[in-house]
């Protein structure tokens, strides 16, 4: 038991060695190498506020849509009542009713005979 207990400390202080090691590690200051072209402009992509444009085109489209939408349909009320006073206008101007077609094909027919 107590070759045990001595070999468990052993092992219990290579492990607490090895685990300080290990965290001092990061502290040692490697030579970096010059970031190149292609990281420079992936951190630059990564430090733009990408979230709030996306937002911003987003409220932009969704602005311009609904315009656009309430213009076309105002536009195509405008369109509507004129083709109706056009038709309304024309029917009246442009061709006699059908009882004064129907009148003047039976007195032509009278004026045959």
């Amino acid at each position: 038991m107590y070759a045990f207990l001595l070999q468990m400390t052993f092992v219990t202080s290579l492990a607490v060695m090895t685990f300080i090691l290990l965290r001092s590690l990061p502290r040692v200051a490697t030579e970096e190498a010059e970031p190149s072209l292609a990281a420079r402009f992936s951190d630059f992509l990564n430090q733009l506020p990408l979230h709030h444009i996306d937002e911003r085109i987003n409220s932009f489209l969704f602005k311009f849509l609904r315009r656009s939408r309430v213009f076309i349909l105002k536009l195509d009320n405008r369109l509507s009542r004129h083709l109706d006073h056009v038709k309304k206008s024309g029917e009246q101007s442009a061709h006699p009713s059908v009882q004064e077609m129907i009148d003047h094909v039976q007195g032509e027919g009278k004026d045959i005979e």
